[in-house]
């Protein structure tokens, strides 16, 4: 604990990119009080995270000590994961934090490892999405799920985003029961301005937009979302498609648009700090991801009260519940996500109905000040409720 009575938090997470579990380490940090806790954010260096958290000097007088640690990496490598574990041992053992929470998988091993060594009394750790998965080979998911099961057993309490993560967390022995929990994502209410987008892409109001905010990499699957959108035009609906978001995979998507002649129909407008806003404009919000945990945007589809589109994967069942606020798709038929699509598009009642329940059910089940409460409620008292 620090000299004026703070408890001393630290907040580590890979990569500082726009994402979704950058914004749930954003809203923990610009929401926790901050005359009880002195805040430190470990991460990658650079990426919007990084800029969110300096501002909040200026938007809410909340001073975050920064740590940028370059040897973190997405991807595997021995020597850089190794720079990165030490590096992160030496901040946590000269730091004496009271409190260590980690996000994302890579941090989520080696912090955890690093906090046990460095005698870190209360050490966290949120599932936002477990990093191994089907599409990888046995022996590195082998390896991970090792990884997984040493870390887990140094850690005073796992918290997962779904209840679909953490029963495969206790399946697999990634996860002891009596250690973890689920803590559901959480986010605002959206701002209440529209129009924006309209005017942006010089599009008539009745011209329906299909929107979608997701990092432009192979999980999310951008180029299928660009296909089942095409094969929307060929049946002859009249649709426009917004993809808000950018990654690595920016230029297959630009490949895949010209490919199918789809270039006065499809608009990339690249990382958006103003995404909620335009969301609000869609009418129809879609994400066919590989693997997920509890995407943020199809809650924030949901609070504007949206329908929604998406594959059944990771914790989406338990957001969008098939038939009710949106559709659920199994695989990656290009046929079935289309056909969704255009029922949503043939009836604006059913839209309006639709994005009615799925907005009644994010405001009691994902707000941001549930979510705050419940993370600093294990904070205080170190044990699930």
């Amino acid at each position: 604990m620090n000299d004026d009575g703070r408890i001393k938090l630290l907040m580590g997470i890979t990569l500082s990119e726009m994402g979704g579990a950058q914004k749930v380490v954003y809203d923990i940090i610009s929401s926790l009080p901050n005359d009880r806790y002195e805040l430190t954010l470990v991460t990658y260096p650079g990426g919007e995270l990084i800029q969110w958290v300096r501002d909040l000097k200026y938007k809410k007088d909340i001073d975050v000590r920064i740590i940028e640690v370059p040897q973190l990496r997405r991807e595997l490598s021995p020597f850089y994961d190794l720079c990165a574990f030490l590096r992160l041992y030496s901040i946590m053992e000269k730091g004496r934090y009271d409190i260590a929470h980690f996000h994302s998988s890579k941090m989520g091993i080696l912090g955890r490892l690093a906090a046990h060594m460095a005698g870190v009394p209360k050490i966290y750790f949120t599932v936002h999405g477990w990093g191994i998965n089907e599409y990888q080979p046995k022996w590195l998911q082998g390896m991970l799920g090792f990884a997984e099961r040493v870390a887990g057993r140094r850690c005073t309490m796992c918290m997962c985003v779904s209840n679909y993560h953490m029963d495969m967390g206790l399946r697999h022995g990634w996860l002891e029961g009596d250690r973890a929990c689920v803590i559901y994502n959480g986010i605002d209410e959206p701002p209440a301005s529209k129009g924006k987008l309209p005017m942006e892409l010089q599009i008539g109001d009745e011209m329906p937009i299909i929107g979608t905010v997701m990092r432009l990499r192979e999980p999310k699957q951008p180029v299928y979302t660009i296909e089942v959108f095409n094969e929307v035009l060929k049946r002859g609906y009249r649709a426009k498609l917004v993809i808000v978001g950018d990654g690595p995979m920016r230029a297959d998507c630009k490949n895949a648009i010209e490919r199918l002649g789809l270039e006065e129909d499809v608009y990339m407008l690249g990382t958006r700090l103003d995404a909620r806003e335009l969301i609000n404009d869609m009418d129809i919000v879609v994400m066919f991801s590989k693997w997920e945990g509890l995407p943020i945007s199809i809650i924030e589809g949901m609070f504007a009260a949206k329908p929604v589109v998406v594959s059944r994967v990771g914790g989406i069942p338990e957001i969008v519940s098939h038939g009710i606020d949106g559709y659920v798709i199994d695989g990656f038929g290009i046929q079935e996500g289309a056909d969704y699509i255009c029922t949503l598009l043939e009836d604006k009642e059913l839209r309006a109905c639709m994005g009615g329940a799925g907005k009644e059910k994010a405001m009691a089940c994902f707000s941001k000040g549930g979510m705050v409460k419940a993370y600093e409620r294990i904070y205080r008292e170190g044990k699930k409720y």
